[in-house]
């Protein structure tokens, strides 16, 4: 185990032994979360006004939330590449223990 990781190994366990069994599943949710936001920033997909966010992960689902309906398509036409990139970011990241299988994108107001 490197140093990375068991310094990650480490916060992981403050975090449980603070927050209680809860503190896994929101650590692993912020962690799909921030993938997700490096990889459509990455892939230029937030431009201005136009945000998406992932609201919740359920069974494996990534429920996004697109700011306008021409994002959300477009997310949507990319969801196979994007749920890969996801994933692949989250790689070796300390309490990323979720696994996308797809992406469930809807529009709303309150995206970003």
């Amino acid at each position: 185990m490197s140093g990375r990781e068991e310094a990650g190994a480490a916060v992981q366990r403050a975090l449980v032994a603070c927050m209680g069994p809860a503190a896994a599943e929101q650590l692993a949710l912020a962690q799909v979360r921030l993938a997700w936001a490096e990889v459509v920033a990455e892939a230029r997909l937030e431009r201005g006004p136009l945000t998406s966010t992932v609201r919740r992960v359920t069974g494996g689902t990534a429920h996004v939330e697109a700011s306008d309906p021409m994002l959300a398509q477009e997310l949507t036409l990319r969801s196979e590449g994007l749920v890969w990139s996801v994933n692949r970011r989250m790689q070796g990241r300390p309490g990323a223990t979720i696994e996308l299988r797809r992406l469930a994108v809807s529009v709303g107001r309150g995206a970003g």
